[in-house]
């Protein structure tokens, strides 16, 4: 059921102009100062005892949604070594940590997000510092959130292999990391551009960093995918004939002899395909190969019974990234909603989006991003849509969102009625959506439909299975990796409960929130 709101009294200029004043006078303090890390562990330069005791957890189990109080884990070199309710370790030699009756919940998975994408609607060399922070910000905000591992979906591969070393050196508190490398596309083709269109610094940039696309021309489909599959844990394409960048009239795809031709180097390379597909037209094509999962909303239209089907029998995954439902959604632009866009749903969700925006702080994001991303707000309300790709004002086409919230709901409930397995991402990265907002999809999906235990069970047990770690994560059982988080709330009564973590632990190591 829809619970009431209260539009903010603020128009959406009112609200850009107070925010803008606060991130400029936030910009000026911090200057190019370092950040503080937003998660660190508990007791930093100290190695992880061999054995913990975690004793008296309250541990929820999904997907079934029980809850057995006095729990106990008894932790050995990172993974679970036994797990079950009482204490039965007495005069054990092992550090021992009461949970005092906490909720116990398997470290949280993020199915689709960008680890080395500055959620940041545009570049400049004046953004060069920040950006950088902001990358291991992605990271520490992550793990801050409780997720120990996520998938990301399309990164700047040699910079992504810089912060992931780190990590596994503990010079940076972070998730695990499991990657496609770059987006595989042909030329032209989503996500619409390119460095070189940004700006020549960007494209002179990513000659040293890599770009999160990888575009093949004609005869260099299988040199291209080589290259960007070594050492990659699945492959990433785009399906969809429409462009996501407002103003934008076309994009091109991969023709039926080159799509084939990928699917069959991905398995004879023994890599998964993750395809994104937010039309109708991209899941027909998707569903013609052995696509393993899914990515986004299915929203221009009612998926019919034949495609659900299919879906289900190719055991298909789907990640749906509601969240940009949220955040893209916008209702006061220049130009008007096609009619029969808006809905209740949208108008419940402005005010969701709005209140969030008012709260980013720098330690979600940094001020010259976020300012950054205010300022596309504002060239979004200036100008027609028609307009702003011409311009050089490569932003998102809310007109395209608002369907999640209709059609896409719908097409989503019923994939889950279908026994199709739903996972969980954010889409983090990408423009306004910050790294960290875990919680946020989760409360997106549960306003769309989804109980609370459901929700979870997406971000566990479920990506677990999407992500392919099903035999070391999901659950809490022995055998596998001490991933786990717990809180003093019931998030299976308010999914809010995340927001308020009061143990993080990732292979065993305890983190604390700074």
């Amino acid at each position: 059921m829809d619970t009431p709101v209260t539009i903010p009294p603020l128009s959406r200029r009112e609200f850009l102009k107070k925010t803008s004043a606060a991130v400029a006078g936030s910009m000026a303090a911090a200057g190019c100062a370092g950040h503080t890390p937003a998660i660190t562990p508990a007791h930093p330069g100290e190695p992880t005892p061999h054995r913990t005791l975690f004793t008296n957890g309250q541990l929820l189990s999904l997907p079934q949604g029980r809850i057995t109080p006095g729990w106990s884990l008894l932790v050995e070199a990172g993974h679970i070594a036994w797990a079950g309710p009482g204490t039965p370790f007495s005069g054990l030699e092992a550090r021992h940590i009461d949970l005092k009756g906490a909720y116990l919940l398997p470290g949280l998975m993020d199915a689709h997000c960008h680890m080395t994408l500055p959620s940041a609607a545009s570049f400049s060399p004046l953004l060069g510092l920040a950006t950088w922070r902001q990358l291991r910000k992605n990271f520490e905000n992550q793990l801050a959130s409780g997720v120990t591992r996520v998938r990301d979906m399309g990164a700047m591969p040699p910079v992504l292999g810089t912060l992931v070393r780190q990590v596994e050196k503990g010079q940076l508190a972070g998730p695990d990391v499991i990657t496609c490398n770059a987006i595989f596309n042909v030329d032209g083709g989503h996500p619409d551009i390119s460095p070189s269109d940004v700006s020549w610094v960007a494209a002179f940039g990513s000659l040293f960093t890599g770009a999160p696309t990888v575009s093949f021309k004609e005869g260099e489909l299988a040199s291209a995918f080589g290259a960007n599959c070594r050492n990659a844990d699945f492959v990433k394409i785009t399906l969809d004939n429409t462009s996501l960048i407002a103003g934008k009239p076309f994009i091109n795809r991969y023709s039926d002899p080159e799509l084939a031709t990928i699917f069959r180097l991905a398995r004879d390379a023994g890599k998964p395909v993750a395809g994104h597909a937010m039309s109708r037209y991209g899941v027909s094509r998707a569903l013609a190969h052995p696509i393993h999962s899914l990515e986004h909303t299915v929203s221009d239209g009612p998926l019919d019974e034949a495609t659900l089907k299919a879906m289900a029998d190719n055991k298909v995954s789907v990640v749906p990234t509601t969240i940009l439902a949220n955040l893209y959604t916008l209702l006061d632009l220049a130009e008007p909603l096609p009619k029969g866009l808006l809905s209740r749903r949208a108008l419940l969700e402005a005010p969701i989006r709005e209140a969030y925006l008012a709260a980013v702080t720098e330690d979600d994001v940094e001020p010259a991003i976020h300012e950054n991303n205010l300022a596309m707000l504002e060239a979004m309300q200036k100008h027609p849509f028609s307009e702003l790709y011409t311009r050089g004002d490569y932003t998102f086409n809310p007109h395209l969102f608002f369907p999640i919230l209709t059609h896409g709901q719908k097409n989503l409930m019923r994939m889950k009625e279908a026994g199709i397995r739903i996972g969980c991402g954010t889409d983090a990265g990408v423009p306004l959506n910050y790294h960290g907002a875990i919680v946020r999809e989760l409360q997106c999906m549960a306003r769309l439909g989804f109980t609370n235990t459901e929700a979870l069970t997406c971000a566990t047990v479920n990506n677990a299975h999407i992500l392919g770690v099903e035999n070391e994560a999901g659950t809490l059982t022995p055998g596998k990796r001490a991933d786990f988080i717990t809180m003093a709330e019931n998030p299976l009564q308010d999914l809010a409960a995340l927001n308020d973590l009061t143990l993080i632990v990732k292979n065993g190591t305890v983190y604390e929130k700074t």
